[in-house]
């Protein structure tokens, strides 16, 4: 299941450029919050809100962030960037529905943390930013 979903970064997106350490620091708040709402409900909630490892590879001659699970519901996706400004967030071809769910909620809190245009896996598009 090779699909991909596109965040634009527009002109009043909070951030004109993009960048994998942006991206990055973005996840790790996503990770933050989510252990924050595991401690209100003493329970280890990010485990089961995040359950990938973060780390940094090169696919086709560009860098990206990979993310891999050993949960055995999830397998992997990848975000990458394209242009400084589009966010690609690609389900690899043994990625599983479960990575879809995962992808599609971190692609909704990138896009709202940056403020831009997000073109889910179903090609539906959702505006985050002031128009």
């Amino acid at each position: 299941m090779v699909q991909q979903a596109t965040i634009q970064l527009m002109d009043k997106s909070k951030y004109q450029e993009a960048s994998l350490d942006l991206l990055q620091n973005l996840i790790n708040d996503y990770i933050q919050s989510s252990t924050k709402i595991g401690q209100q409900v003493d329970w280890n909630y990010e485990r089961a809100s995040f359950p990938y490892n973060l780390s940094n590879k090169k696919l086709d001659e560009q860098d990206a962030l990979y993310l891999k699970s050993n949960d055995s519901r999830y397998n992997h996706f990848v975000v990458s960037i394209q242009d400084d400004k589009h966010i690609i967030i690609t389900l690899l071809p043994n990625s599983t529905y479960g990575d879809k769910g995962k992808a599609n909620e971190l692609c909704r809190y990138l896009a709202q943390k940056i403020e831009g245009k997000l073109e889910l896996f179903n090609k539906r598009i959702m505006y985050f930013y002031k128009r």
